[in-house]
């Protein structure tokens, strides 16, 4: 698991969400009844997480997501967004970070993770 970039704070807005998911797959069966099993014992947590970074954060972060994480699909540890200690989280492909401005030398950074 990679550790969080030195020099990129760790702080989430508190816009930051998550939801709970299914955690089961349906099938339907040859006699046509649907039959539902759960994908796993543990169904990963997705959170849709907001920071505000300088822009020399946001190229450490770009650089540490470009070759440590390989463009988000290694892990890295960072503190539990729900609960209390650390967790491994994955940035997911279907939501990759995107920036827009927020003040003269910040911008906004959103993406989405997965508690793995």
């Amino acid at each position: 698991m990679i550790a969080w970039p030195v020099g990129v704070n760790k702080t989430i807005l508190q816009e930051t969400t998550w939801k709970f998911r299914s955690g089961t797959v349906s099938d339907t069966m040859r006699s046509g009844k649907k039959k539902s099993r759960l994908i796993s014992t543990t169904s990963p947590k997705p959170f849709s997480v907001t920071m505000i970074l300088t822009r020399a954060e946001l190229a450490i972060f770009e650089a540490w997501y470009e070759t440590d994480l390989r463009f988000g699909t290694l892990t890295f540890q960072f503190p539990k967004i729900a609960g209390s200690g650390d967790a491994e989280y994955r940035i997911l492909d279907t939501n990759p970070p995107s920036c827009s401005q927020w003040g003269a030398s910040t911008v906004k950074l959103t993406m989405s993770w997965e508690e793995q």
